[in-house]
């Protein structure tokens, strides 16, 4: 069975737009909180991995937002891998306030070389600490 990664955040003042709610880039940063968070989870902290010359760089993200949040919201956020290939993966990241599932996001991205720029595969141990993280049944 699969585990996924689970933890709160707080919304604060200069997370809310114009129209009052929170803004579509504080669901960024939330997605970025998430990844390295679920990296170090896993055994796998960025500046480890940077150390080895191995960054996870991001190709594509994609959010659909189904509830707006507000200030004083409650909000988790639950991630897991739905894809790990030898050097890239996709996350999917379930955002609830409450009972309500407020935003569902996809991210794409490879591990690069940093003196490179190119695509650079993950070892067979880091594939490892990794893989707890899969989903394998189809589904959020």
């Amino acid at each position: 069975m699969s585990r996924r990664l689970d933890f709160d955040v707080e919304i604060y003042t200069f997370d809310i737009d114009f129209a009052g709610h929170v803004s579509n880039i504080t669901y960024i940063r939330w997605l970025e909180i998430g990844r390295l968070r679920l990296l170090a989870d896993a055994g796998l902290p960025v500046d480890e991995l940077m150390r080895i010359d191995l960054v996870p760089i991001l190709t594509h993200t994609e959010i659909t937002y189904r509830v707006a949040l507000k200030l004083g919201d409650p909000v988790r956020i639950s991630l897991e891998f739905v894809e790990l290939r030898a050097a890239s993966a996709t996350i999917e990241f379930l955002i609830h306030s409450g009972s309500r599932l407020a935003a569902v996001a996809r991210q794409r991205g490879l591990f690069v070389s940093a003196a490179t720029g190119r695509p650079r595969r993950i070892t067979p141990d880091m594939r490892a600490k990794l893989l707890p993280y899969l989903r394998l049944v189809p589904g959020p």
